[in-house]
């Protein structure tokens, strides 16, 4: 199975770097809009594809641009973050890293079929987990996926992405290694 790590497009917190970043549920930019436009050339969907996200504005606003008119598969799950990279526990979660319940999700996005998960997962997210519980998490995620026998799609964030590459083994990554704006990493499993 090959998993692609898809950062979400621009998100408006990030406009007016860090003012923003208290801003709960903020939704893509003109420009983010156009970045998950792209991505429908970049990533041609089919309706045997799987997208995964995250249950933030920014992911699932990706999600639907780049899978409009396509009938894709889509799951959203709070292990795909966001999550503070590299993680420090002393660090305050910010405002726009709050999830979605998984009663706002099941109301607002009923088209998104919830990935079975721990319920404190749906109330903390794993933005503060600790490396230990991050990969127990991780794994067991994993397994999940592992029934789709095609290429995933992972819509998810930075922190995130590079919290999935250092599961897999991947050494001295930084928060120099973040991929910009709808930026893939490809991982063979």
């Amino acid at each position: 199975m090959e998993l692609v790590f898809i950062r979400h497009a621009q998100g408006e917190h990030t406009l007016n770097w860090p003012n923003q970043l208290h801003m709960q549920h903020p939704a893509l930019t003109e420009s983010g809009v156009q970045q998950a436009v792209k991505l429908r050339h970049l990533y041609l969907l089919c309706s045997e594809d799987v997208v995964v996200t995250s249950p933030t504005r920014r992911t699932i606003e990706t999600v639907n641009i780049w899978s409009k008119d396509i009938s894709v598969q889509k799951y959203v799950t709070p292990l795909l973050g966001p999550r503070m990279f590299p993680q420090n526990p002393a660090w305050e979660p910010l405002g726009c890293d709050k999830i979605y319940t998984l009663e706002e999700v099941s109301i607002d996005y009923p088209d998104y079929t919830v990935v079975p998960s721990e319920q404190e997962l749906w109330k903390d997210g794993i933005n503060t987990l600790s490396t230990e519980q991050f990969e127990y998490h991780a794994d067991r995620f994993l397994k999940w996926l592992s029934r789709f026998k095609r290429t995933v799609y992972c819509v998810t964030h930075d922190g995130t992405i590079n919290s999935y590459r250092q599961f897999f083994g991947e050494s001295n990554i930084t928060r120099n290694d973040f991929v910009r704006e709808t930026g893939a990493i490809r991982i063979r499993v």
